[in-house]
């Protein structure tokens, strides 16, 4: 039995020990983190996998801690799980300048999953807590995320808006290379407005202010990519082959392959645009970069009458370019932004009511008056949460759009075949392109397609008239879609003629007078509320 004891005692003893380390190596890593985050992710990384038990103070702050190492150490933030756990924990803290971080970093993984709803939601949340804090280096970090979303978005004076307060951030907290990628940014928004001179001015400012090796290589990239969209291709060139010289990070190396393919396929040189732009996809890329290549294989495919490959290229073209839209379909910054100021106001609003309730037997002749006060002020602020909630639904309507337009840019890749084709081919290829496009002969898929697009449309007519059928559901959607009639009939599997009598035969099915009355209730059930 004593035996037994003197052996447990020194276990307990390591336990208490190694429980008090923890906190302190904690500690060391968040000292450190500013000056030397590699060294702050290693100690971090050998208490994750100790498995020592830690409280859930410590447990909150090293997860905190442990994203902040791998952002700045350019790594994969990864697991979501640590993040959350923080989140959640400050969330119910008074800590604020930590909640505050732990907003950010799960804002940035929603970004990084290209989920921008998400990410501005909680950008703005940090926002609010980081504004009064004036924390200077945080709040650098979400206006250029910001305004990443908003170029992604095409909202570039938005996005300049954003840069310009990143790099006023940056300064204040004298974070140099960091300002100055934000300059590199604006100066790429220029690019995209068309104003070269613009944007070639702000890469040379960007370039004067750091040495940094990694950041050089953005700026040459840039240099590069600005020369080549104002068609100066000796120019383009140099820069582009200077920039892979350079360590890259995200998808940099992707962007420099891919322009340097479109370079090349410009300039007839069609074996080094193929080169270029499969090298461009053995590295990190998002959705636009991967549609862009695959457009290139596509087209360099075809002019070597290589149509199988051809066919394989088009395809994940079109995976690329749904995930394009899905990015673009997502509601733009500023109107998130109006509706999160607006929902703060009614929050404070709110506050101000509960107040006045307690105080209201005491001073009820002056409650009163500012009660109709705030009322009135309520009436304006739903009036813009009613403007905010038309923009949002204007967005959504851009589906059907999207929908037609990939279509189109389906039929418009197979132009010059579809031309020397026969009549059967020309059917072949048509049926193929809305089974790509539309997922026709997939129920399932086609069902989850429609009932996105206009407003759960599919389930709403099975579950309020079950006896109508597949077929007639699919006319429905394609009625909907304004397809024309030669590709209903063919899509169908019948002839014209026949598709006015399913027509009148649906709407005997739905006890309709008219069809006049089937095409209103077609567009009533599947209008966005």
């Amino acid at each position: 039995m004593h035996c037994k004891l003197r052996l447990f005692i020194p276990f307990i003893f390591l336990v208490l020990v190694g429980c008090s380390l923890m906190p302190n190596e904690i500690k060391t890593a968040e000292k450190i983190m500013e000056t030397n985050p590699d060294s702050a992710l290693r100690i971090l990384e050998r208490i994750r996998t100790s498995n020592v038990m830690i409280s859930s103070s410590d447990r909150a702050l090293y997860g905190l801690l442990y994203f902040q190492a791998l952002d700045r150490s350019n790594k994969p933030l990864q697991p979501d799980s640590l993040i959350t756990y923080s989140l959640n924990y400050y969330q119910n803290s008074s800590d604020k300048k930590y909640l505050a971080y732990c907003y950010f970093y799960k804002g940035r993984i929603y970004k990084n999953a290209q989920r921008y709803d998400d990410a501005t939601e909680l950008y703005l949340k940090a926002l609010d807590l980081s504004l009064n804090r004036k924390d200077y280096t945080l709040l650098g970090k979400i206006y250029a995320d910001m305004g990443d979303i908003c170029s992604m978005q095409m909202d570039y004076k938005e996005a300049l808006r954003k840069y310009e307060l990143s790099v006023e951030s940056f300064q204040r907290a004298g974070k140099t290379v960091d300002a100055s990628y934000r300059i590199l940014e604006i100066g790429r928004t220029y690019r995209f407005e068309k104003n070269y001179k613009s944007a070639h001015k702000y890469y040379l400012q960007a370039l004067s202010q750091t040495k940094d090796s990694l950041f050089h290589g953005v700026a040459l990239q840039e240099i590069g990519i600005n020369y080549y969209w104002a068609k100066q291709y000796d120019s383009a060139q140099y820069y582009l082959r200077k920039s892979i010289k350079f360590p890259y990070k995200d998808n940099n190396y992707s962007v420099r392959f891919f322009t340097l393919a479109d370079l090349f396929f410009d300039i007839e040189r069609y074996d080094s645009a193929n080169y270029y732009a499969s090298t461009a996809l053995k590295y990190p890329a998002n959705f636009a970069t991967q549609r862009e290549c695959y457009r290139l294989l596509a087209n360099t495919e075809y002019l070597k009458g290589n149509f199988k490959q051809m066919a394989v290229f088009m395809t994940r073209f079109q995976a690329c370019s749904d995930s394009v839209r899905k990015v673009e379909s997502q509601t733009k910054i500023t109107v998130l932004e109006d509706l999160h100021q607006t929902s703060e106001n009614a929050n404070k609003t709110k506050k101000y009511l509960i107040a006045l309730g307690w105080l209201l037997p005491f001073i009820i002749a002056i409650s009163l008056y500012v009660l109709y006060r705030l009322r009135k002020r309520n009436k304006g602020k739903e009036k813009e949460l009613e403007e905010a909630e038309i923009q949002i639904i204007e967005k959504q309507n851009l589906l059907v759009d999207s929908l037609i337009q990939k279509i189109e840019e389906t039929r418009s890749l197979q132009a010059n075949v579809y031309k020397k084709a026969s009549i059967a081919q020309r059917e072949q290829m048509d049926k193929e392109i809305y089974n790509v496009c539309l997922h026709v002969n997939d129920w399932d898929a086609f069902k989850r397609l429609m009932n996105k697009t206009f407003n759960n449309i599919v389930s709403i007519l099975e579950k309020e008239f079950p006896e109508i059928t597949r077929k007639e559901l699919t006319w429905c959607c394609l009625f909907l879609l304004d397809i024309r009639t030669q590709d209903m009939a063919l899509i169908l599997d019948t002839q014209p003629a026949s598709l006015y009598k399913m027509k009148s035969r649906l709407t005997q099915k739905l006890s309709l007078k008219s069809t006049k009355e089937l095409d209103q209730l077609l567009k009533e059930k599947s209008d966005r509320k």
